[in-house]
């Protein structure tokens, strides 16, 4: 808060008397402002010039790089390129993307309203919760290019554009949403409880308010999502849109429209997020000074953890299965394979079965090396963020850019430049795990109790003695809840690469079944894949859980 003072002219330099002429001068988190200068006008303006000035470093270093070190990569064109064809391009940019922006928002909105009912479920009804959560896991983790032929058959319009961008977007929205809700104040629980309020009321008066700021995160990495996944199912079938017009620009080999395409896509990402980001800072101005509640952790002996997590397992199982069998119920059994299809496919020993495997075992290590690469790279950014908040302003519009470049499109541009090897797939792989660990992280380090800052910084910690004294560890469990989305996530990216570049893994082998019509394959790869993200999924989750019972017990 600003603070207003009147600082009068000494008349008298030695004896250090005041005169009678006072200036007035405001003090804003120790700067002097000059007068008539707002000191909220002032911080806003210096945000804008840090963001501005980053992203002008960002795109110097680019066109320098572009005509010189990779002038030979024609994949590679210059920004000043990009920016004419984008003006160029404009009247036929429109309407794709007025089409896309209308599946985005469409998918966003149903995948939030979806993760919002599901959320209220688990909430009242807890017996479901740990089952139906592992349910919405397995169809968040179906790897999209692998399923996006298959709703494209089933059906019509854009329908299959929609459903891709809500899947993208739900279940982020339902893990950010649980993790604040169940750390809602346990007294303010209890006093609706006991002046007769129902679990509804609880959640609307207690639960609600307080799972808001982790929520906003959850909608923050959801509104590129619904962005990209629209993209995405606009390039694997579909009839007008942003991807259907990079498909167009890909097969006739213009890098520069695919890259202007890419930079209207990456802007449409951009504002989704912004629009989200300042609704945040409206509803949720006074969560700064919140205090996180210990999550609701009730002890429970090993036996009786691994019993429930056994029971999960085999519950969700039952679920998925009744589900699948549900959904492909009057396809065609040619395309439409069913559990009892992959189950005889992936018992029956022969080369198909260990190609598989073996190519599975590729997968889960490119996977492994995207994911360390990204989440390092969050970390390392986010501590920055923190420490000096110029940063933010300058790093967030890259780290937008990244999650909203359509992937699906500029691999083989990517692949052009890193070449076909790991290279490319840890590229891919660390960008889809950066953004979504980097926006939860923040959030973790920005959620340490104030009071925890206010006693080091009265000691004289620094900045980054605060960091690494209360923000880390306070934002450990930040970690782990970012790669319950991550580790999925770079699977997925692991997936394209090699559906798309490197050759080999099991997301090539998806590729040569899926040309060859050989749906058994296809279908038993996409359950191997599913499985391979619940796993890493529960292993994430599972490390947070046992951080939080050491912290708080």
């Amino acid at each position: 808060m600003d603070r207003r003072e009147d600082l009068t002219a000494p008349a008298d330099p030695d004896t250090g008397a005041h005169g009678m002429t006072a200036v007035p001068m405001a003090v804003a988190g120790g700067r002097v402002v000059p007068p008539g200068v707002s000191a909220t006008v002032r911080d806003r303006l210096t945000g804008w010039l840090h963001r501005v000035g980053g992203i002008a470093v960002l795109l110097v270093v680019w066109q320098a790089l572009a005509a010189t070190v990779f002038a030979s990569y024609y994949a590679l064109p210059t920004p000043t390129a990009i920016v004419a064809q984008a003006v160029t391009d404009w009247p036929m940019v429109w309407p794709n993307l007025l089409q896309t922006a209308r599946e985005a928002s469409l998918g966003w909105l149903f995948g939030n309203a979806l993760a919002f009912a599901l959320a209220l479920v688990f909430l009242t009804v807890r017996p479901v919760e740990k089952v139906a959560t592992q349910v919405a896991l397995a169809l968040y983790c179906l790897p999209v290019i692998a399923i996006a032929p298959i709703l494209t058959a089933v059906l019509d319009g854009d329908h299959p554009q929609i459903v891709i961008a809500a899947q993208g977007v739900f279940f982020t929205t339902l893990v950010a949403l649980m993790l604040g809700a169940k750390s809602a104040d346990r007294s303010a629980l209890d006093v609706v409880s006991t002046a007769g309020g129902s679990k509804w009321q609880q959640f609307l008066h207690v639960r609600l308010p307080a799972a808001l700021p982790a929520t906003f995160g959850g909608l923050r990495i959801a509104a590129p999502a619904a962005v990209l996944g629209a993209i995405i199912g606009e390039y694997l079938g579909a009839d007008s849109g942003l991807g259907v017009a990079m498909v167009y620009a890909q097969q006739s080999l213009d890098v520069e429209r695919t890259w202007a395409l890419a930079l209207y896509a990456t802007l449409l990402a951009g504002a989704a997020y912004a629009i989200t980001a300042v609704v945040e800072r409206r509803v949720c101005h006074w969560s700064a000074s919140m205090n996180n509640a210990a999550p609701e952790t009730k002890p429970r002996s090993m036996a009786r953890r691994a019993a429930a997590t056994i029971g999960t397992a085999l519950g969700a199982t039952a679920g998925s299965v009744a589900l699948w069998q549900l959904a492909i119920g009057g396809l065609d059994p040619y395309f439409a394979k069913g559990p009892a299809d992959v189950w005889a496919y992936l018992t029956t020993p022969g080369d198909e079965r260990s190609q598989l495997l073996a190519a599975l075992g590729t997968t889960v290590l490119h996977a492994g090396y995207g994911y360390l690469a990204g989440t390092v790279a969050a970390l390392l950014v986010a501590g920055a963020v923190l420490t000096w908040p110029a940063v933010d302003a300058a790093v967030m519009p890259v780290a937008i850019a990244l999650r909203a470049v359509p992937l699906v499109a500029m691999t083989p541009l990517i692949a052009l430049v890193f070449g076909r090897g790991v290279a490319t797939v840890v590229v891919i792989a660390g960008i889809v795990t950066f953004f979504p660990s980097l926006v939860t992280i923040v959030t973790g380090l920005r959620s340490v109790p104030q009071g925890a800052v206010d006693l080091l910084t009265a000691y004289g910690a620094s900045t980054l003695g605060v960091m690494v004294r209360a923000r880390i560890p306070y934002a450990l469990p930040s970690v782990f809840a970012a790669a319950r989305i991550a580790a999925p996530s770079a699977v997925m990216g692991a997936l394209l690469a090699e559906w798309l570049a490197t050759g080999d893994g099991i997301g090539f082998l998806m590729l040569r079944a899926s040309t060859s019509a050989n749906y058994d394959r296809l279908w038993s790869s996409v359950v191997l894949v599913t499985t391979v993200s619940l796993i890493a999924y529960a292993l994430a989750a599972a490390a947070e859980n046992a951080l939080s019972r050491n912290r708080f017990h």
